[in-house]
């Protein structure tokens, strides 16, 4: 096999290189996630976002080689696609549980957590929606294909993060793969975040004044569920980022979970995970990651992988690698290449070309950050404070000061 088939751990392991060395370059301010307490958790999830990219970029091969949208038989491929979004999940599971278990002692002020989710998701999508909408708009020579209502409603959906479903824009054939599909699984994060309330209660969550709205509303989201066409077994993903916040949270079991050789063990639950298992293994995999995440959550950093300069500046601009790569690999493969040069293009040379998409997807990664996400993050105390108001025009002062909380510092 060649070291740059498109199934080669080399290439991978470049692409890693190149995004590490150009995220290291681009971003001069990682304040962000310097601070947070667990950087490794952090550091994951830049990672992750690149191990998409990478399952994405074999997508793009077959594609633009008229063999479908479909992925390779290399299970470690597949797995940078399945096992990355559970680890995803996870780690939202993680960070949002260790809040609720904080609030035990500590009053969750549920306005300015939903504000904060809003903030930071939202922009983003929203002009990634515009970028999609713009895209088919050209690509149908500005002609209307569809009834008004029919086009309108559509739009609805995708700034509705699909929850709805994903249906093609003005007719646009798989509208979607725009953006190689990866928006399938905010709905399950925004599903997730409903749900928080109601968890909370069941913790011992304390909650501010004016929590019973958040709290009906949860339980509303919790009995709807098959309204929002969810595979429940993703959802266990969050669980196990919950049991490993729980770990992280109880002394004698963090302790457990230190010590000589737990980067080791990390090491190898990671690998057997990424290569041994897949979705028919579902449970199986889910057993070995939720213990990986619980030696992350109380300290293992990977022999310094997870929580160094390049991995926590990785891990900053991580939302927007996530949800930009398909639409970068999109406008390259239709608008920079011909049809005929990207279906003559051989196995190395195609990973010639995703080196030079790398640093390209980082620096537009790096600019949403600056320009977009960045912002809106700052804006979480700014925008709690004025919905606050519209509801009680008498809040004293003092609330008004604009501070940076736990969940601004942190951009997942």
């Amino acid at each position: 096999m060649s070291y740059f088939s498109i199934t080669s751990l080399l290439p991978a392991l470049l692409v890693t290189l190149i995004a590490l060395a150009s995220a290291r370059i681009m971003v001069r301010d990682t304040s962000a996630t310097d601070s947070h307490e667990f950087a490794s958790i952090d550091g994951l999830r830049g990672f992750l976002a690149l191990f998409v990219f990478l399952h994405h970029a074999t997508y793009w091969f077959n594609y633009s080689h008229l063999n479908g949208w479909n992925g390779t038989n290399s299970g470690l491929f597949n797995n940078f696609g399945q096992t990355s979004v559970c680890l995803f999940f996870m780690l939202s599971g993680f960070l949002f549980s260790y809040k609720l278990l904080e609030a035990r002692t500590k009053e969750i002020d549920w306005l300015k957590l939903f504000c904060s989710r809003f903030l930071r998701l939202t922009p983003l999508y929203f002009t990634l929606v515009a970028v999609i909408i713009a895209l088919t708009a050209v690509e149908s020579g500005f002609v209307q294909f569809e009834d008004t209502n029919a086009l309108r409603s559509n739009i609805v959906s995708w700034l509705l993060f699909t929850a709805p479903g994903h249906p093609d824009i003005n007719t646009h054939a798989n509208t979607h793969l725009m953006v190689a599909g990866v928006i399938w699984t905010l709905p399950y994060e925004w599903y997730f975040y409903f749900c928080l309330p109601a968890l909370g209660l069941v913790l011992g969550a304390k909650s501010k004044a004016n929590s019973g709205i958040w709290l009906i509303l949860s339980v509303a989201c919790i009995l709807s569920f098959t309204s929002w066409q969810l595979d429940l077994t993703l959802m266990w993903g969050f669980l196990g980022g919950g049991i490993a916040a729980l770990v992280a949270r109880t002394p004698w079991l963090r302790q457990l979970h230190q010590g000589r050789g737990v980067n080791w063990v990390l090491l190898a639950g990671l690998v057997i995970s990424y290569t041994v298992f897949d979705n028919s293994n579902f449970y199986t995999r889910l057993l070995i990651l939720t213990a990986s995440m619980c030696f992350i959550a109380c300290g293992a950093n990977l022999f310094g992988i997870l929580d160094n300069r390049a991995s926590r500046a990785l891990s900053t601009v991580s939302y927007g690698i996530y949800l930009l790569h398909g639409l970068v690999l999109y406008v390259v493969m239709n608008y920079v290449l011909s049809a005929p040069f990207r279906q003559s293009l051989s196995e190395p040379q195609y990973w010639l070309l995703i080196f030079i998409c790398t640093p390209i997807l980082i620096g537009i990664s790096t600019l949403s950050w600056y320009w977009i996400e960045w912002p809106a993050i700052k804006s979480v105390s700014k925008l709690s404070n004025v919905l606050r108001n519209l509801h009680n025009p008498q809040i004293s002062a003092s609330n008004q000061i604009v501070e940076a909380p736990a969940e601004e510092k942190t951009h997942g």
